[in-house]
């Protein structure tokens, strides 16, 4: 079963947010665990990842932090994804042809499924996270 670690799902959520304060602020890591609730430990190990793959800035001081390297328009899932799993990759050199063309073809369908950029997906967070409001 395809499947991603706990490192890919915290890594997107920390990375939505960083997209979320691009250009406005840097964000410190005690910000994103105390509403994510990812361990400290966890997440500067994420973001040194992100940070060697080229992804993430980090910034030194009393009002350093971290923002992102690039747009969130220009970050796509699938990087943040291959950064912190490494290649996503399912079929192998050793597969019988039909079975490595029936891979192939599935890992295509999920390239194309993560090559959703930052800012689209935090445009659906926002969304989703909206709450509605009904009046009678």
């Amino acid at each position: 079963m395809f499947s991603l670690s706990a490192k890919a799902h915290y890594g997107l959520a920390a990375m939505l947010d960083l997209a979320d304060n691009f250009g406005k602020n840097l964000v410190q890591i005690k910000q994103i665990v105390d509403q994510r609730a990812i361990p400290k430990n966890y997440l500067e190990q994420i973001f040194n990842r992100l940070g060697k793959n080229g992804l993430v800035k980090s910034i030194r001081g009393n009002k350093g932090g971290y923002e992102l390297a690039d747009s969130p328009q220009n970050v796509t899932v699938f990087s943040i994804l291959e950064a912190l799993e490494g290649p996503l990759g399912i079929s192998s050199e050793h597969d019988p042809a039909a079975i490595g063309k029936m891979f192939g073809t599935l890992e295509d369908e999920i390239r194309q499924h993560f090559s959703l950029s930052l800012e689209e997906l935090l445009i659906q967070e926002k969304k989703f996270s909206q709450k509605r409001i009904y009046y009678i």
